[in-house]
């Protein structure tokens, strides 16, 4: 992949005009070792600071943008995360990830929507390669490794408790919006700053599922979660966090916890 073509400023000088989230979000792929092609939008500094690495967000979309066509994950949820990205005081550039999957090859491959749930072994292969794509951004020297974060929506938000259940030293911090994951690996997360949401109506996913994985956190120890329950709302509140400027302040806020050096367990 060219360094850094068809990437967008993020500032304050983008923010006194009106842009869609398809124009700020440019069409990408990547290429791995495997020869596998992961098609993917990205928003990113036009002209990026010499040797500068950025905070990088890595967005899971919902179950109705699944598909091939690298357009639908940008319709639902970023809209609005893109806005509260331009009317920033503090007008920081960011690296705005969003790849696509498909209902066969999803973010999970099954949704941990009762307290019995047990994860599969294994990263499903789209989220191992999104997550391989973050690293692949950490490498070229773009995306800050102590400055990564991932927010998913519905059914990316399953794919968010998954991932950092799967790789809980990879992220800063996670916003899982409307999912849930599972209870019994809670404990390697203890230092994530993680900020929970959901509504208590939702008819979708059952609001038990967010409510078990925040008092499993507090239960091992985790004194960084943060929950969000909106009241008598239903699925559909991922605008709502989005759109709030204490939310993405508090998100880019966080930087990885690091083990001191003595510390070997």
């Amino acid at each position: 992949m060219k360094r850094m073509l068809l990437l967008l400023f993020l500032g304050a000088a983008a923010a006194h005009a009106q842009f869609t989230a398809d124009e700020m979000i440019q069409p990408c792929a990547y290429t791995n070792a495997a020869g596998e092609i992961v098609r993917y939008r990205l928003a990113a500094p036009q002209f990026p600071d010499a040797g500068r690495k950025y905070p990088l967000i890595l967005f899971l979309h919902g179950s109705g943008e699944c598909g091939t066509d690298n357009q639908k994950q940008v319709k639902v949820g970023l809209p609005a995360l893109v806005g509260t990205l331009l009317r920033r005081k503090v007008a920081e550039p960011v690296l705005l990830v969003a790849p696509q999957c498909t209902m066969t090859n999803g973010w999970v491959r099954r949704l941990a929507m009762h307290e019995s749930f047990t994860a599969d072994p294994g990263h499903t292969p789209a989220l191992a390669q999104a997550l391989e794509l973050v690293r692949h951004l950490v490498a070229e020297r773009q995306a800050d490794p102590d400055r990564l974060y991932i927010t998913g929506l519905s059914y990316g938000g399953f794919g968010t408790w998954d991932a950092i259940q799967r790789e809980p030293e990879l992220f800063a911090a996670a916003i899982p919006i409307c999912g849930g994951g599972d209870v019994r690996r809670v404990g390697a997360l203890r230092r994530l700053p993680i900020w929970v949401f959901h509504g208590s109506a939702d008819k979708n996913v059952p609001v038990a599922c967010s409510r078990r994985m925040v008092e499993a956190l507090k239960r091992s120890g985790n004194r960084k979660v943060r929950y969000t329950e909106y009241e008598e709302a239903g699925h559909a509140v991922w605008d709502r966090v989005y759109g709030d400027d204490e939310v993405l302040a508090w998100l880019l806020q966080q930087t990885r916890a690091r083990k001191p050096w003595w510390k070997f367990w």
